[in-house]
């Protein structure tokens, strides 16, 4: 059977299992949930358990969205009657147009026999909810970070303590997992000086190194994953309290915010969760991070 290749998300995976069992599937499905958990790989592996030909939809790399001419396409090459069964897959489809989600429609309400169509979204309440209402809904879960830390060991290589961490960085996410694989041992390094410099005042320090990145959007993520370390090194604060080990947060720093109590631990992860937002929103990225980093 297929899904192999996927951690987490039993439930849904039964789900689809069942369906593959019963010989019985839908004509439109939507796979829901955060970015990274495994919603697209299991829309192809789906698809192929089905003997389906498949056809993948996605956002131009040089556009912003789907466009309402890659649905008339879609449109257009489902007309032509197939012996075989077909499948279309939508990544990320909360980014077609509204006109592009409007043009989806009738082939959703009427779709050609033999074709199977699946949405696959990390934000499915940016689609029109007449699309929504013709599909089955699957959701899709952020994973536990131990099956992530066992999957870093086992398949990425690291080790305990580096597994465990970017366990807890990639937030329940196995894409970004990954992602932070080869670069773990610096965000650790990182993490730690940043907590380092608070302890010790030296503020204009992470300032200052911000303001030699030239290009604004460098700049802007490398403020946002300070501030991102900063939140997870004080969930660690957090999670030593009950027993828990720490990756990320050093010694001194958990010894130093220990004397807060949950309520102000709460509050200054709050803001920094806020700040990042902020930078989303192009705020200036300096004087966000020195405010974040004075509630700190």
């Amino acid at each position: 059977m297929s899904f192999e290749s996927l951690i987490g998300n039993a439930t849904a995976i039964a789900r689809l299992r069942g369906i593959l069992q019963r010989k019985r599937p839908a004509h439109a499905y939507l796979f829901s949930g955060p970015e990274g958990v495994g919603k697209k790989v299991a829309a192809v592996e789906f698809a192929r358990a089905l003997g389906a030909r498949i056809t993948l939809v996605q956002r131009p790399e040089d556009k912003h969205e789907i466009l309402i001419a890659q649905i008339h396409e879609v449109i257009r090459e489902l007309t032509y009657t197939s012996p075989d069964p077909r499948a279309v897959i939508f990544d990320d489809a909360h980014r077609m147009s509204e006109e592009a989600m409007n043009a989806l429609l009738k082939t959703l309400e009427e779709p050609p026999e033999r074709t199977l169509l699946i949405l696959v979204s990390s934000v499915a309440e940016r689609l029109i909810g007449t699309i929504r209402s013709r599909c089955q809904v699957l959701h899709f879960a952020p994973l536990p970070e131990e099956e992530l830390a066992t999957y870093a060991r086992q398949k990425l290589m690291l080790g305990g303590d580096d597994a465990l961490a970017a366990a807890l960085l990639a937030e329940g996410s196995i894409g970004s997992l990954i992602t932070l694989a080869p670069e773990i041992q610096e965000l650790r390094t990182t993490a730690k000086d940043l907590q380092s410099r608070i302890l010790s005042g030296e503020l204009n320090a992470v300032i200052e190194a911000l303001g030699k990145i030239r290009d604004t959007e460098q700049a802007r993520q490398a403020a946002k994953r300070k501030l991102r370390l900063l939140a997870h090194s004080i969930r660690e604060v957090l999670r030593a309290r009950v027993g828990m080990p720490t990756v990320l947060a050093s010694p001194e720093f958990v010894a130093k915010l220990a004397a807060l109590d949950e309520d102000d631990l709460l509050d200054r992860l709050e803001t920094l969760i806020d700040h990042e937002r902020m930078i989303d929103l192009n705020a200036n990225v300096g004087l966000t991070v020195e405010d974040a980093l004075l509630r700190l």
